[in-house]
């Protein structure tokens, strides 16, 4: 009797347990109630199978393997040119871009040790107007500028062929994304070579700017679309996808792994020696830290709405209704939440973040030590390049959604053309 009543009292409190355990989740993610739509996820992602009907990998369809440099090319030169045009004709453009990039961040002991120095948006208006002095037309039909850049292309595409960017998880192979470096070698090359064929200043750091910002874009793209499928891993069921547990285990473990710095080779052998735990450990980890950092925050905000997925959060800001990214801070030097939408301005994230870049590129003819640069370039690159990244979840929901509006915001502020080919 004793023995049936210790039983009875370990199920009732093992259903309180877990009944707890739910109220919790519930309060810590904060879910809207949403139609959600798997019709975009089977189109893009394809869980391709062994002889066995083990799932080995996971393909994005989205993403092709024949690589062209030139749509970047053409996106480039017409961004600048249209920055020219701008800048020419408006004669309030400094006071704009003062507007568009507000208070919050200061370069204060950036430039030179001040504490009265210019705030970030001047420093970005002067190197936006040494773009204003250069004849991009002549740069881009430079002909070494394209010898540089097809030697590049035939490289990169012959790396790309070696790493097959389309996987964005190895279930069994767990050294899949060892050569993540080829990538980053190529470009290696491609610098060395331009500053060989290149005596120009203006041919020689466009095209600099040029090959790093493709080589960024390229390797970044599986993790946007990794991101991507974490969203639906975190709000669909194994069986609505057609997997196991133990796939989306593995699948979250591939995408973890891949991440790990290349040197960091100690945290490569705990993540294979723990596979089966790895990757999600390291996910609710992660909405372990976005949970206490959005609280520890709460007090910025106006209000909280509605908490979209993993990593991202509706709340009322002093500058209106917004989509936090909780994932990153405004930038290097702020605590606070990147802003990744907002609903008053839909185009404001995409115009800071094309400002930002091709101000990395003015940057570049502005007389300054190379340590100061590489400080201000760090910063910019604060600004808009993690967040980028982060997107790919928020793009999975609005996918997931159907909502062809937000889609189409979200493919513009990537300001990737391989996106959007």
């Amino acid at each position: 009797m004793n023995t049936i009543r210790r039983l009875s009292s370990k199920l009732r409190l093992s259903r309180v347990l877990g009944a707890l355990t739910i109220v919790v989740a519930t309060l810590v993610i904060q879910k809207p109630c949403q139609a959600y739509d798997l019709a975009p996820f089977k189109k893009r992602f394809e869980f391709v199978r062994n002889d066995e009907g083990q799932v080995e990998f996971v393909r994005d369809h989205s993403i092709v393997m024949n690589f062209s440099i030139r749509p970047y090319i053409q996106f480039i030169k017409e961004s600048l040119q249209e920055e020219q045009k701008m800048m020419r004709n408006k004669s309030d453009y400094d006071y704009q871009i003062e507007a568009l990039f507000g208070a919050d961040a200061q370069t204060k002991n950036l430039v030179n040790g001040d504490e009265k120095s210019a705030r970030d948006s001047r420093l970005i208006i002067n190197s936006m107007r040494e773009l204003e002095k250069i004849d991009f037309d002549a740069v881009f039909n430079d002909s070494k500028f394209q010898e540089v850049i097809t030697n590049f292309e035939s490289k990169m595409g012959d790396a790309l062929l070696k790493l097959d960017p389309t996987v964005m998880a190895h279930l069994t192979d767990m050294d899949f994304f060892y050569k993540k470096r080829l990538t980053y070698q190529v470009l290696t090359w491609g610098l060395n070579f331009a500053k060989k064929k290149l005596s120009s200043i203006p041919v020689l750091n466009t095209v600099s700017y040029v090959l790093t910002k493709v080589e960024e874009m390229i390797r970044q793209r599986r993790v946007y679309h990794q991101n991507m499928l974490l969203h639906y891993l975190e709000n669909y069921s194994e069986e609505e996808l057609g997997l196991t547990a133990m796939d989306v285990n593995h699948i979250m473990s591939s995408i973890y792994e891949s991440r790990i710095e290349w040197y960091a080779f100690w945290e490569s052998n705990s993540a294979k020696a723990n596979w089966d735990q790895y990757g999600t450990n390291s996910f609710y980890s992660t909405v372990r830290f976005y949970n206490n950092r959005l609280r520890r925050m709460r007090g910025v905000y106006q209000s909280i709405g509605d908490r979209i997925n993993y990593g991202y959060q509706v709340a009322t800001t002093d500058k209106g209704e917004a989509i936090l990214d909780m994932a990153n801070t405004s930038n290097m030097f702020s605590s606070k939440l990147s802003v990744a939408y907002y609903y008053d301005s839909p185009k404001k994230v995409q115009r800071v973040r094309m400002v930002t870049q091709l101000a990395q590129l003015g940057l570049s003819f502005i007389p300054m030590g190379s340590f100061m640069k590489g400080l201000i370039d760090d910063y910019l690159d604060s600004l808009y390049r993690q967040q980028t990244l982060s997107e790919g979840a928020l793009y999975g929901h609005f996918e997931s959604m159907g909502d062809t509006e937000f889609i189409t915001v979200l493919k513009k502020q990537v300001l990737n053309p391989f996106e959007t080919l």
